[in-house]
């Protein structure tokens, strides 16, 4: 087949990023040699072959929808409402590229051009981000975002769960007189003793300032709920030391159960808060409804 973009072919090999350019029909009339390194093939390999060949067989038919639409109309884009998506490698595994495609006309001809990329930096650029998102930076254990992405997981597929939350009493007036430091160590403290007791399904998370919250995997009533309340309470009571200083400080815990107390996140803990209330004016370490 006649390659009809020869006189760029200096310029797109000398591109940091694999390219190949389809026709109206579907069907690649050039490809540049970092393609060679990205899906195994050579150029000469995939002149005259359809596109599809380059595309995991599940995505064919929904793939040539888009590239017919895109082709006659399309405006340079980055393909897709993902980062990243998968391409089919000459060896028949599936690799993840980034991709940007565009439009062009040669002698009264239209040709399409994909840019594409290894995905794997990005995939983990992309996975670092999320553990940085879903990471407390004081205290290292969950973040707010995390908590709501594992409540979400289980009450969509209805899994029991129950719900630990935790505030520190006095904590300002403990950082006034210590210092912010000190009070950070002690949230510290804190974080790890609740992690101590909790299992790999289980997840604790800062909600920000003296505010924790426990979610208990699989837990479904009370009593249950109480025995791990208790453990944590006994835990958080003993002693802390900083330097010099030998301290405790005081808590309340409020506990929820699903589905028992709600099937929302906003219900679930608001029931868990109300109940921690309720120990702070009863006097107590905790409270499980």
């Amino acid at each position: 087949m006649k390659n009809p973009v020869l006189p760029w072919e200096d310029m797109f090999n000398v591109l940091p990023d694999a390219v190949v350019i389809v026709d109206g029909s579907g069907r690649i009339v050039f490809a540049n040699q970092l393609v060679s390194g990205l899906l195994g093939y050579t150029a000469g390999e995939l002149i005259g072959e359809p596109l599809g060949c380059l595309i995991p067989a599940k995505h064919r038919d929904t793939h040539q929808r888009h590239f017919v639409g895109f082709h006659d109309h399309g405006r340079p884009m980055s393909m897709g409402m993902r980062p990243l998506l998968g391409a089919l490698h000459k060896s028949g595994q599936e690799v993840s590229i980034s991709i940007s495609i565009a439009n062009f006309e040669l002698d009264g001809r239209r040709y399409s051009v994909a840019v594409m990329r290894d995905g794997a930096s990005l995939q983990s650029e992309i996975t670092a981000a999320h553990t940085l998102a879903e990471t407390d930076a004081l205290t290292g254990i969950g973040s707010r975002l995390s908590l709501s992405r594992v409540m979400q997981s289980a009450l969509a597929e209805a899994r029991p769960f129950g719900l630990l939350f935790l505030d520190l009493e006095q904590f300002k007036p403990f950082n006034d007189t210590y210092g912010h430091a000190v009070g950070d160590q002690v949230l510290q403290i804190v974080a790890r003793r609740l992690q101590a007791h909790i299992r790999t399904a289980d997840l604790a998370a800062r909600l920000g300032g003296d505010e924790f919250v426990v979610v208990l995997d699989g837990l479904e009533n009370a009593e249950r709920l109480g025995y791990r309340a208790a453990a944590i309470s006994n835990s958080l009571v003993r002693p802390f030391h900083i330097g010099d200083l030998c301290s405790t400080i005081g808590f309340n815990i409020g506990g929820a159960i699903y589905p028992l107390d709600g099937d929302t996140e906003e219900g679930l803990m608001q029931v868990a808060d109300q109940n921690m209330y309720h120990a702070k004016q009863s006097g107590l370490n905790y409270h499980i409804a």
